[in-house]
């Protein structure tokens, strides 16, 4: 009796648990307000950063990351690059975006890579994937995920959107990695300013008031 009186009360315990970050296939899941970043502001650009790319969004990336990159083939995942700009890595590569302005609790991208299906066949092994990573301070790994994106050979500029999202805002960045990976459409819950921030503000407010208040005295002495 009483060793299923601690198992139901570890049960309840569980579920009263906030749920954790998970792995999510849709922009919609990203929680507003929010941020977009669509890459259209860029053309060409060869680097690996940082950049910022948004507000408060900063890129950093691998040594052969293009940020408004017009053309990709993906091989068997098809071709990007039909009408839009978006952001692409090398051979095996890495795109992160890191959240200046405070911590978020989603983040997800419209992604997809490169992909070799006679090659994972011949030799049995598995389809390559992206790995979709969120970072807290420290750059310390918080949720990871892998995910094969399967599109048509003859395709444009198909993908599947790739994000995470957390109980609490705690990510400071999230990042895609994979050979040939490519990123459009950034969507990011507003980062959430962090108590350092707020008491820059309420102190900046303050200094502010002062100086009415000492404006006011002066203008009536």
């Amino acid at each position: 009796m009483k060793l299923q009186l601690i198992a139901a009360a570890a049960l309840v315990a569980v579920a009263a648990l906030p749920v954790q970050a998970a792995l999510v296939t849709d922009a919609a899941a990203i929680a507003g307000p929010q941020l977009t970043v669509d890459f259209e502001a860029f053309d060409g650009l060869l680097t690996s950063g940082p950049v910022t790319v948004g507000t408060g969004i900063v890129f950093t990336g691998d040594s052969q990351a293009e940020l408004g990159a017009n053309n990709r083939v993906l091989y068997d995942n098809g071709l990007w690059g039909v009408g839009n700009f978006f952001a692409a890595g090398g051979t095996s590569g890495e795109l992160r975006f890191t959240f200046t302005n405070g911590l978020s609790s989603g983040a997800g991208a419209f992604v997809n890579h490169a992909a070799f299906d006679a090659l994972a066949d011949l030799y049995g092994t598995a389809p390559l994937s992206v790995e979709v990573t969120a970072y807290g301070d420290n750059s310390l790994i918080i949720e990871t995920h892998a995910f094969v994106v399967d599109t048509a050979a003859d395709g444009y500029n198909e993908g599947q959107f790739l994000g995470i999202v957390r109980a609490q805002a705690d990510i400071r960045s999230i990042a895609f990695k994979g050979v040939g990976v490519v990123a459009d459409n950034l969507t990011v819950t507003t980062p959430v300013p962090e108590p350092e921030s707020y008491a820059l503000m309420l102190a900046g407010l303050g200094v502010l008031g002062l100086l009415s208040n000492r404006r006011l005295r002066q203008s009536r002495g």
